[in-house]
């Protein structure tokens, strides 16, 4: 005996993080980094169905799941996604784990679907209490590409990443809103245009409202870093000044790990009083230069996670 949940009622017996939405009898993100957690009770075995609408000429998506904080686990969406749930009640995490710039995700409909999930026996969601909510608008980096490699989707790790592994150091949910290569200046890959664009929209069709949130982290510049600081200081005024009129709550500004544009970034901060996230010497590795590895993710993520400490407690 199966019970099977439509994508309905897995949104309504979860908590989701990043930018989640139903559509076509399906909860789609288009966001690598995306999480769904759920307390699963009365079943063994979870199974998920997933649309791989990855690009054709490119690697499949990608899947990880844990349950209770043990190892992620990847799961390729080309193949069956089975999830054995060792005790009664179990708190299940699912991420949109990888996927590739060639995906169109914001014209097309190129990003993660899940279409059903079953569970075996008489199992039933819950809903996990809802905690506070720190939303990280980054790029790929924060969305967590390339860590373990150079192989697109496959060596994507959003769940090992700086965020990632900061998740675990601190009693926050948070939440990615990250598209690869962008910036304020510079349109990032999947065809998604510049920061201020989708600061307010899931894709080109649809709006996103503004959520409430207990923080909200910038972390973007680094891509912009072939334009000059004069054009990167005005872009990047303009793209603040809309976050402010447009999100409550409180704003952080992170310095990429790379430094980029870090003076400017320092003086945007200073105009509008807004605190800023300084990251000299967080990170020592490297997969190419630019985008940390696994070792350089675990020396950035508790520096990450004691930031956000003090950015929270300054203003709870």
């Amino acid at each position: 005996m199966t019970k099977l949940f439509t994508p309905t009622e897995m949104a309504e017996g979860s908590l989701l993080l990043g930018r989640w939405q139903l559509q076509n009898d399906e909860l789609y993100t288009p966001l690598l980094g995306g999480v769904i957690k759920t307390i699963v009770t009365g079943s063994d075995q979870l199974t998920l169905t997933v649309a791989n609408r990855h690009h054709p000429l490119m690697p499949s998506h990608y899947w990880a799941v844990r349950v209770n904080h043990t190892a992620w686990r990847r799961y390729s969406a080309a193949l069956p996604i089975e999830v054995a749930l060792p005790a009664e009640r179990n708190l299940v995490e699912i991420m949109t784990a990888g996927n590739t710039d060639l995906d169109d995700v914001w014209s097309g409909n190129q990003g993660f679907a899940l279409t059903k999930l079953e569970l075996k026996g008489a199992g039933r969601l819950i809903k996990p209490s809802p905690r506070p909510v720190v939303a990280i608008y980054g790029d790929s980096i924060t969305a967590g590409c390339w860590v373990n490699g150079y192989g697109a989707s496959s060596d994507y790790r959003p769940e090992q990443n700086f965020v990632g592994l900061a998740q675990d150091k601190i009693d926050v949910d948070l939440a990615r809103v990250a598209y690869s290569a962008a910036g304020v200046l510079r349109p990032a890959t999947g065809g998604v245009p510049v920061a201020i664009d989708w600061l307010d929209h899931f894709n080109a069709q649809t709006p996103w409202p503004p959520h409430p949130v207990s923080l909200s982290v910038i972390n973007l510049g680094v891509n912009d870093r072939r334009f000059s600081e004069a054009d990167f200081a005005t872009a990047y005024e303009q793209y603040v000044t809309a976050f402010l009129k447009r999100q409550t709550g409180p704003v952080a500004l992170m310095i990429p790990f790379a430094q980029s544009m870090a003076n400017v970034i320092r003086a945007t901060a200073q105009y509008h009083q807004l605190p800023v996230i300084e990251t000299t010497g967080w990170c020592a590795s490297f997969t190419d230069g630019l985008h940390p590895d696994l070792t350089g993710a675990q020396q950035a993520a508790p520096r990450f996670a004691k930031a956000l400490t003090r950015l929270l407690n300054e203003r709870m």
